[in-house]
């Protein structure tokens, strides 16, 4: 498949922007302290945390003339944001009208009014207009000061019945050459497996049908080999492969530009806030730089660790059993923001972003989770089926969906089942398509095989008459093209996911040809959506409504202004950079404390 011309133009601009500070890529380091001068320790801002909504506000800040200090607990870069796809749910953005779409802060704000419901759109109003207002002149921002470009695609919003509805909101940032980071490529957080090939190995959506087909034409076996060449060189000098997609480009692109806007990042340091007549003046913090050493921020400091989703209080509120959230999400930035005198509103009817889960076990304790978002459960000749081996939902649906209504019917195992067909073209999982080589995780049992569908469902343990039923029923749906059950295949996000080339519904396949696969799915969750409350600029706010003085707090710190519900794709790291922009800014507008 050839790159569209629009998303060719933006990898080069990337490319370009990049290049112009290529000399740029070892990152400013705190040094021992005890051989420096103590103005050495004085920072504008100190950002608590490396995601997309802490990179953003720290390169905003950066750029608007301030010092800063980005301080990340663990040994890398990228939080939860360099596990996702990296989306963003941005209405009214400039990308929109190049697919003929046009969109408006209205239309967006009468969506969101029917998505939230009445109590929950005027508890947010004031932090919603603020988003739908800077959302796209953020973007623009990014693209205008940063190597991050972006790449539309006709994806719909969650809710397209509703009023308001529209497409091209969710975005993307376009593939990342992770060579302009240098050596620090070492440093960000590795992508998910299942996103990857070859432990480190990621591939470009464009990519995809040359590097499934490699022998389809010359071009094809070209175009694999030199990827090949490629990625054993980038082992050798990088130790893994340089190109990045998705969250990971994100968080390329935004690391990139922080470190060429001479931002200072340390790994590994450990935070408490330093308060002083009730202010927030900076952070005592211990790392390979030192311990215990006061840091003052003269603006302000921002929170921005990621959330609550492995902490032991945040399971009162997210369930953490099957999540790839990073293990140093414990709550931190809410534990020092309710120090500094914030607080936790009612929580919200769900406080996650959920997605249906798989698990791949190594041994009692070393486990690998992968959400399920879209790009394999989604294809044509599939079926989702419960213990009675019964479907219970549409299988292309959304992931916030999917696992809601496994929560609404107490289904804590589901099996998704393809045949070898599927397998081969479109991957399972952590089980990559042909020609990938998936004995590794074949005979760690994450996927399940049988020669037949009765005998699979011997192995799982499920009713064979009414496995035998249901996939005989998703035959004939494949053949007819309609699924009188669920609908698969109907609405436009299903189409979007679906493959085109299958006829008469591009989300419906037949599951006949043997050996025949299941992949239990559990309900799991990717991200968490409740935290501190805030204000339009990011501040943190007492319970009397009034701003805390040299505090911020975005990303999952701060709670979510969808108020749990999921508008769209990117609907938690679109809110994430726009509240990390607006704070970059309004930090930049303050003045320095004494």
């Amino acid at each position: 498949m050839s790159i569209p011309g629009a998303a060719a133009a933006a990898i080069r601009r990337t490319k370009v922007a990049g290049s112009l500070c290529f000399w740029q890529t070892t990152r400013e380091r705190l040094d021992s302290f005890d051989q420096r001068d103590p103005a050495s320790r004085h920072y504008d801002v100190i950002v608590l945390g490396s995601g997309a909504a802490g990179l953003t506000t720290a390169v905003v800040a950066a750029r608007s003339g301030l010092k800063v200090l980005v301080l990340e607990k663990s040994k890398y870069f990228g939080g939860t944001t360099a596990y996702s796809l990296g989306g963003l749910w941005v209405p009214g953005n400039k990308h929109q009208p190049s697919m003929g779409v046009s969109d408006s802060k209205d239309a967006a704000k009468t969506y969101l009014r029917n998505v939230l419901g009445p109590a929950n759109y005027a508890s947010a109003e004031k932090n919603l207009n603020a988003y739908l207002d800077a959302g796209p002149k953020m973007l623009e921002w990014i693209e205008d000061n940063t190597a991050i470009q972006y790449l539309s695609a006709p994806l719909p919003d969650y809710r397209e019945h509703l009023e308001g509805a529209s497409t091209g909101r969710t975005i993307g940032a376009c593939p990342f050459n992770g060579r302009l980071l240098g050596q620090e490529l070492r440093h960000v957080r590795y992508t998910l497996q299942g996103f990857k090939a070859f432990g480190n190995l990621q591939v470009s959506p464009f990519e995809i049908d040359i590097l499934t087909n490699p022998f389809g034409s010359f071009s094809n076996f070209v175009h694999t080999i030199k990827k090949g060449v490629g990625w054993i060189s980038d082992v050798v000098v990088y130790g893994k492969g340089s190109l990045m997609v998705g969250g990971n480009a994100l968080v390329g692109g935004l690391l990139h530009s922080a470190i060429i806007s001479g931002v200072t990042l340390e790994t590994e340091a450990t935070t408490d806030l330093l308060l002083e007549n009730g202010r927030v003046v900076g952070v005592t913090t211990s790392g390979k730089f030192g311990k215990d050493v006061q840091i003052r921020a003269s603006r302000g400091v921002v929170l921005a660790t990621g959330g609550f989703g492995r902490s032991p209080e945040g399971k009162e509120f997210v369930p953490q059993e099957w999540t790839p959230v990073p293990k140093s999400n414990v709550g931190d930035g809410i534990k020092l923001g309710l120090k500094a005198g914030g607080y936790l509103p009612p929580p919200n009817a769900d406080n996650a972003i959920y997605c249906p889960i798989s698990v791949l076990q190594y041994d009692e304790s070393h486990t690998r989770c992968l959400p399920h978002f879209s790009g394999d459960r989604c294809k044509p000749g599939t079926v989702i089926v419960d213990s009675n081996g019964k479907r219970f939902e549409n299988e292309s649906t959304n992931y916030q969906d999917f696992v809601e209504t496994m929560q609404a019917r107490g289904i804590t195992k589901s099996y998704y089942i393809a045949d070898a067909d599927h397998l081969r073209n479109y991957g399972m999982g952590m089980a990559l398509p042909w020609p990938y080589w998936n004995f590794n995780v074949m005979k760690r049992g994450y996927l399940i095989k049988a020669p037949t569908i009765p005998a699979l469902a011997d192995k799982l343990g499920i009713p064979k008459e009414n496995l035998m039923s249901t996939v005989e029923n998703m035959n004939i749906y494949a053949q007819t093209g309609h699924d009188p059950e669920f609908h698969r295949g109907e609405s436009t996000y299903d189409q979007f996911y679906g493959d085109p080339t299958v006829k008469p519904n591009s989300s419906l396949g037949p599951i006949k040809k043997g050996p025949f696969y299941a992949l239990p799915l559990y309900p799991g969750n990717v991200s968490v959506m409740y935290g501190l409350s805030t204000n339009e600029n990011g501040q943190l706010l007492a319970k009397d409504g009034k701003a805390i003085e040299g505090i911020y707090a975005v990303g999952c710190d701060n709670n979510s202004i969808m108020r749990g519900t999921y508008p769209g794709g990117g609907s938690s790291i679109g809110p994430a950079m726009t509240f990390g922009y607006l704070a970059g800014l309004h930090l930049a507008s303050q003045k320095a404390s004494s």
